[in-house]
């Protein structure tokens, strides 16, 4: 199991993005039962806000997208108390969004990786004490 976030997604959409072959290699593991990819519920509401605002799908498209994106049977977790609080402790200590680090308190509560397209994000993750690995892609 890995854990996916929202920038990773996003790019099987926005397939013109860099690394979105990288992103994409991921899908195809999953789809084929290689890999089975789990996220957050968070990762739904920022994929869809991002397909809405880009400016780069037109109605239709986003809606086939978000078709497409549900119909993948990816393995949706609702944060525990325990898993948010902890969320709150690696925004706090590395100086990053909640949003962010729900991807990786869920990476550690399953005891997988945690991949990102994020450098921005990964560099913060860097000076923390993680009980997951960051992958960027």
């Amino acid at each position: 199991m890995i854990v996916l976030d929202a920038s990773v997604v996003l790019k099987w959409v926005l397939r013109d993005e860099a690394g979105a072959s990288a992103a994409l290699v991921w899908r195809h593991r999953h789809l084929e039962g290689m890999e089975r990819v789990a996220v957050p519920t968070l990762m739904f509401y920022e994929v869809a806000n991002a397909m809405v605002f880009s400016g780069r799908l037109t109605a239709e498209q986003a809606d086939e997208s978000w078709d497409g994106l549900e119909a993948m049977g990816l393995a949706v977790h609702s944060l525990e108390s325990g898993s948010m609080l902890r969320a709150m402790e690696l925004a706090r200590t590395a100086g990053t969004s909640v949003y962010d680090a729900c991807y990786v308190a869920l990476a550690e509560a399953l005891g997988c990786d945690f991949v990102t397209a994020d450098t921005k994000l990964a560099r913060k993750l860097e000076a923390v004490p993680l009980e997951c690995r960051v992958r960027v892609i």
